[in-house]
């Protein structure tokens, strides 16, 4: 079995990739130990779970390959995953991926997991990688794969894939690399390989730069022989996290992603930086999806968050919407002050004073102008044809919803100055207690600006009746009883939401996956709690509307059937090709026939 010499980084990904998903294991593996504390994200996957999961269910690997592939068996993913089980990796192990972002050509993105048996990973290798050659290094063997600029490296029972990128040509460019996902460039250098696989260079005469490969060589030495205290355990954030039994994990290190990636970061939001981490977990449990995540603040952040204490979202601002219950909503209490404070760290608050100094304001004026407590909220979702604004003739098929946003005003001195600056004032002038615009604008949604509250809605009458506040919408008994008290809240009714999409709207053909993607999910909710000193938890919930079927077994059934969808169209649209081009060369044919 050979593949094009282009794809054979994206073979290993995928499987590396299939591992996650279809191994299990039997004690907490050791891979972590690879992983270096300058890496700025990482995601682990404790396989052991998840493919219990699978099984239990009957989702075995032959049967999603056969969902997935159909009969067509001569893709090179299928090849790949086909050939798992005697590639030597262990499918027994739980496997991370980092990325560890570094000066220019520095940085990398690196997939980590464990072999069962060296030896075959090896043959796998040398059998899928035209012109693969390895070399030893101290304990360890590795190879560079020239034809993607990456390397593999490889003891007795670990392995370590390393693609390094160029984060100053990416930040140029405004990408932000994704493992494993190519990007734009990454696509059209796919598709010159395959154009040119043809009439490649015979692998004997392709040459590898030895600096870059003596480069890489060494950071794989270094992944390879990692103190304690140079891995990421050593952060007490993260060591708590891998000792959690979740399905999948996700680590995020602000202070080494900002270091790379902001030119001479200042010294004090360095500080501000120092030990902010973010941790956050998932579960796939019958009927649910949750996802638990832990926002850990260092000193200077927690000092901030002390400065100000904490706030909890208002709920009466939630109730008072009109109708009978709120279908979707986002609240949310915060101290804007808290966001002067970090812009003063980073010591840019004077330029921002300075472009705000032709209207008379500060930035302080600003942040003390507002309370920092909101809600969105709408229901009555539909989707329906409306007429065009300019053509009324016509009309269009569009979603349509009722809806509020309404935000409190803080200091009313500072709000009234906010008003009557020159940045406002044009905009708007007071009458009475009101703010009025100065030029009603075609199509804006209904406002009232007070100085207690700015408010928006979907049309007048539902304004109006938001601001009379003699309704008190039913909220979802679970939710209203978890924000409380706390700074975050939100909900979304989906089971309503797409109950509410016409089925006439859906094309007949896609009918059937459709209605399977439409019965799949009840609600989404989610909460965070208030700072307690030393991190802020939070907490979201997916839940299904099969809440006795595994929540992963569902999404997995979803997408073998989406798979299934667009591999028969592709198959359909191969065929109506086919069947047109031998049209036209029977018409050829048979006009060259009568020109005779």
């Amino acid at each position: 079995m050979h593949f094009k010499h282009s794809t054979i980084y994206r073979v290993l990904l995928t499987a590396l990739t299939a591992a996650i998903v279809f191994s299990s294991c039997s004690k907490i593996p050791e891979e972590s130990k690879h992983i270096p504390k300058s890496a700025g994200v990482v995601v682990g996957v404790n396989s052991k779970q998840i493919v219990q999961k699978l099984i239990t269910s009957g989702i075995t690997v032959d049967k999603l390959f056969t969902a997935l592939q159909g009969k067509d068996t001569s893709s090179e993913a299928a090849k790949a995953l086909k050939s798992l089980e005697d590639s030597g990796v262990d499918l027994n192990s739980n496997f991370f991926a980092a990325m560890v972002f570094g000066p220019g050509k520095q940085s990398y993105a690196s997939f980590t997991g464990s072999l069962k048996d060296a030896a075959k990973f090896e043959a796998f290798m040398k059998e899928n990688s035209p012109g693969f050659s390895s070399k030893t290094q101290n304990d360890f063997t590795y190879a560079w794969l020239q034809d993607n600029e990456s390397i593999v490296g490889w003891t007795k029972s670990s392995v370590i894939f390393l693609k390094p990128f160029d984060l100053d040509k990416l930040k140029n460019k405004g990408r932000v690399p994704v493992p494993g996902i190519p990007g734009p460039d990454d696509q059209d250098s796919i598709d010159e390989e395959e154009d040119d696989a043809a009439t490649a260079a015979p692998a004997a005469l392709v040459t590898v730069d030895a600096a870059i490969e003596e480069q890489w060589a060494g950071v794989l030495d270094n992944l390879f022989h990692l103190k304690d205290s140079e891995t990421a355990g050593s952060i007490e954030a993260f060591k708590g996290l891998l000792k959690e039994s979740a399905d999948m994990t996700f680590f995020i290190h602000p202070e080494v992603i900002y270091n790379n990636q902001v030119t001479m970061l200042p010294a004090n939001l360095k500080k501000l930086l120092e030990d902010c981490y973010y941790a956050g977990s998932v579960n796939f449990d019958n009927g649910q999806v949750v996802m638990n995540g832990k926002s850990y603040a260092g000193k200077e952040m927690s000092d901030i968050y002390k400065k100000y204490g904490n706030n909890a979202l208002d709920v009466d601002m939630l109730e008072k919407y009109p109708g009978d219950s709120i279908d979707m909503f986002l609240a949310y209490g915060f101290d804007l002050r808290m966001v002067g404070d970090i812009i003063k760290s980073t010591g840019t608050d004077g330029i921002v004073n300075m472009m705000m100094g032709k209207s008379g304001l500060t930035l302080d004026d600003v942040l003390n102008a507002f309370k920092g407590q909101m809600i969105f909220a709408a229901s009555d979702f539909s989707v329906k044809k409306k007429p065009l604004a300019y053509f009324p003739q016509d009309s269009t098929t569009r979603p349509d919803s009722k809806w509020v946003f309404a935000m409190k005003v803080g200091d009313k001195a500072a709000f009234e100055k906010l008003m009557n600056s020159s940045l406002l004032s044009n905009i708007f002038h007071k009458e009475g207690d009101n703010y009025v615009l100065e030029q009603q604008i075609p199509n804006m949604p209904a406002l009232s600006v007070t100085d207690k509250f700015i408010t928006a809605a979907s049309d007048s009458m539902w304004l109006q009746q938001y601001l009379a506040g003699k309704s008190k919408a039913k909220l979802d008994g679970d939710i209203a009883g978890k924000i409380k008290g706390n700074p975050m809240g939100a909900y979304v009714n989906i089971e309503k939401l797409v109950k509410n999409i016409p089925e006439n709207e859906i094309p007949e053909d896609g009918k059937p996956l459709a209605l399977q993607a439409k019965s799949l999910l009840k609600d989404l909710k989610a909460v965070s709690q208030p700072f307690n000193g030393k991190l802020q938890e939070s907490q979201v919930i997916l839940t299904f509307r099969n809440g006795q079927e595994n929540s992963l077994v569902q999404l997995v059934n979803l997408g073998t059937a989406v798979a299934k969808y667009y591999r028969e169209h592709e198959q359909e649209g191969a065929a109506a090709a086919a069947a047109a081009v031998a049209d036209a060369m029977q018409a050829d044919s048979a006009s060259a026939a009568s020109g005779q």
